[in-house]
């Protein structure tokens, strides 16, 4: 007999399958990543695929097959409708589920990772700077991870961070000490907002300061877990476009 149980979460990412149906992966609290399958899917003018799209934040019931898991009964509980209809905010917003889903295996619960998911998403529908919740997700998941940089003083020599440094191989190095052409620099204020942000705290940074922390952020996430992101470079083509009119 299968089993059902009640679900609550974030959609991810979908993909199709077949004609009609399509797979969805669902971010929850209590059960962590859930490849789900959702039949009829695919129907034109189907309410389960209208809210079992990317960002929906739904409840929904799961039925455990012998090989799959279905997904029914969806029901939203926000939908994120002026991320949506901004391209730079609905981008980050985007790239952010399709992160955590190359980022996490299935079935491992990260409550704190989850929770990160749901604020940054709330500070994006609210008006928040995009690159400084991008940028604040990115390294908080990172330290929940287990990833976080030691960015007290200089790998090399000692120096604090004060006059800021270049993040190289998980430590923060020194502008003097630091590899030529390796890594991202970082601005004396930017390293004191990377700290509030690995401690937990909100980050409060000005747009120059937001940018440095997400590139930095995504390139160091790309060495530590091996895992390369490449929405970083359309995201910054969009941003001139944008400021260029």
């Amino acid at each position: 007999m299968a089993r059902e149980v009640q679900v609550e979460g974030v959609v991810l990412r979908r993909w199709y399958a077949g004609e009609y149906d399509k797979w969805v992966s669902l971010l929850t609290p209590e059960s962590g990543k859930l490849r789900l399958r959702v039949r009829g899917g695919r129907k034109p003018k189907s309410r389960m695929g209208m809210l079992t799209e990317p960002l929906s934040h739904i409840k929904a019931r799961v039925i455990e097959g012998r090989e799959q898991r279905l997904l029914v009964q969806p029901q939203l509980v926000r939908s994120y409708v002026n991320v949506r209809l901004d391209l730079e905010r609905l981008t980050i917003a985007l790239a952010l589920g399709e992160t955590l889903d190359r980022w996490l295996p299935e079935e491992h619960p990260e409550p704190e990772v989850y929770a990160v998911l749901v604020d940054a998403l709330g500070s994006l529908e609210s008006g928040a700077l995009p690159a400084g919740v991008a940028a604040w997700a990115i390294w908080r998941w990172l330290a929940v991870l287990g990833y976080a940089p030691e960015v007290g003083q200089c790998a090399r020599c000692g120096a604090g961070g004060g006059d800021g440094g270049v993040i190289v191989g998980g430590q923060l190095w020194c502008a003097r000490c630091a590899p030529r052409d390796n890594g991202v620099p970082l601005s004396s204020r930017a390293v004191e907002r990377l700290q509030e942000c690995l401690q937990g705290e909100p980050l409060e940074a000005r747009p120059d300061e937001a940018q440095m922390l997400l590139r930095a952020g995504l390139r160091y996430a790309e060495d530590a877990l091996e895992s390369p992101l490449r929405w970083l470079e359309f995201w910054e083509r969009l941003s001139a476009l944008r400021e260029s009119g």
